[in-house]
């Protein structure tokens, strides 16, 4: 029996990495390997923790800060700064030699690990590790630092040859893994290295997500009318998820929903003669970015728009413990009319795959890997329109009206649509087409052996 350690800086949450890595832990442990999780120390479920992976722990984030001109820091002297990332980058080797000689992997699967700007240290200590113990490894990618803006420019020249020589780094025990094609260009055009594309993926032979007495007071633990029209923003709340487009989404269907007064949907329920639009916003918002949430929030207060914030109540699964329920991020899309993914960039998209297995009408920005890699396969969905945001004075993304309008009346229309059920099973089957486990298991199964 093959023993793979799966390694990532946290796992066990909703974000779209945690989900992914689940997703192959649950494949490659049905065909009989052994699997342990390598994480920071914030995480649910993992083997082993290592508290020097935690991005926003102790020092690393005075690396990231005073690493990348971005963030304006300069109390690390350029020597001070080199001395620091190889420290950590050595405690978390030591920590790694550790559960090696305990557990003597065959083989490794790196989530993120050669590729996020938050946490620089941790690359070199993996690429020594799998050096050292000639480790086979599938590098998956998500995102490279260089995809987001404030890790564009290092500080100095040695940052500059680390990130080239560790973020990722050529290696004959690794193979490197993106999730899209733009991402698989840039890295062969910056590092000379060919890398596989592998897209998210979701189990499409999974039961349907249903109402049951688990979740038949969901509405009501969150104070949400039954009969309200619910749209469902399942991300992290964090800037370049957009969401406060689906805020401004929201707001005009408000504006305009008393088209549907007394009518059903395309799901039965049957609207009020005074409808109320509720967002849900389901994903946790990162400690780093909390200054995001606050003005999500003052802004929600400003439109007199219904939001609710549940990601304290919602997680990857289903739990009650002492007289507290959790419920699992399924149960949201349960209840959901509408899913709503502004995004302005994504890796992929896990939120998107997630809507099309729910068959909800789902609206979406359409960000460049949607354009490039997705939109091909011929999902029809509710528009944003793409390459037109901008930022207002608050420094949160706004999108031309007409945008919002057009995405509104063609709303209005899916709604009373009595053939949309027709195009959300056509959407499902394409996603089960080209995103189904089955996908995923086959790369995993012909890679590792």
């Amino acid at each position: 029996m093959k023993k793979i350690a799966i390694c990532h800086y946290r796992v066990g949450g909703t974000d779209g990495v945690s989900l992914e890595i689940e997703k192959r832990k649950k494949i490659l442990e049905k065909h009989g390997y052994q699997i342990k999780l390598i994480a920071g120390g914030r995480s649910n479920g993992a083997d082993y923790t290592i508290k020097e992976m935690e991005w926003d722990n102790g020092i690393i984030p005075i690396i990231k800060e005073n690493g990348f001109i971005h963030f304006g820091r300069n109390d690390l002297s350029a020597e001070e700064l080199k001395r620091k990332i190889n420290k950590v980058s050595l405690m978390i080797e030591e920590k790694l030699e550790e559960i090696q000689k305990k557990e003597k992997f065959d083989y490794a699967l790196t989530h993120n690990i050669f590729s996020f700007g938050g946490h620089i240290a941790a690359s070199k200590a993996f690429s020594k590790w799998i050096n050292r113990h000639k480790l086979p490894t599938l590098a998956t990618h998500h995102d490279f630092f260089w995809e987001r803006k404030e890790f564009e420019i290092p500080i100095n020249e040695y940052l500059r040859s680390y990130l080239k020589k560790f973020m990722p780094p050529k290696s004959a025990y690794i193979k490197h893994v993106v999730i899209n094609s733009l991402a698989r260009k840039e890295l062969k055009k910056r590092n000379g290295i060919e890398a596989c594309v592998m897209p998210d993926v979701f189990d499409f032979k999974q039961k349907p997500w249903i109402k049951d007495k688990f979740n038949s007071d969901f509405l009501q633990e969150f104070d949400i009318k039954p009969n309200d029209l619910i749209i469902l923003q399942a991300t992290r709340v964090i800037p370049r998820k957009g969401i406060e487009l689906a805020f401004d989404y929201a707001v005009a269907i408000q504006e305009k929903i008393k088209k549907l007064r007394g009518k059903k949907i395309y799901n039965n329920k049957r609207l009020p003669i005074n409808p109320r639009i509720t967002l849900i916003l389901a994903g946790y918002a990162e400690d780093e970015k909390r200054d995001y949430l606050f003005k999500l929030k003052s802004k929600a207060f400003d439109e007199r728009l219904n939001v609710k914030f549940i990601s304290g109540h919602v997680k990857s699964s289903r739990k009650f413990s002492h007289g507290i329920k959790t419920y699992s991020l399924w149960d949201a899309y349960v209840y959901a009319d509408i899913i709503s993914f502004p995004s302005i960039w994504e890796g992929w998209g896990n939120q998107f795959i997630e809507a099309i297995f729910a068959k909800k009408p789902l609206v979406i920005h359409e960000y460049p890997v949607y354009a490039k890699d997705i939109k091909q396969e011929g999902y029809e969905i509710i528009s944003l329109g793409n390459n037109s945001v901008k930022k207002d004075q608050d420094g949160l993304y706004a999108l031309p009206r007409e945008n919002i309008d057009k995405a509104v009346e063609q709303t209005l229309e899916w709604l009373q649509d009595k053939n949309l059920r027709n195009k959300l099973e056509k959407n499902f089957q394409i996603g089960k087409k080209y995103h189904d486990y089955k996908i995923l298991e086959k790369f995993l199964i012909d890679n590792i052996g």
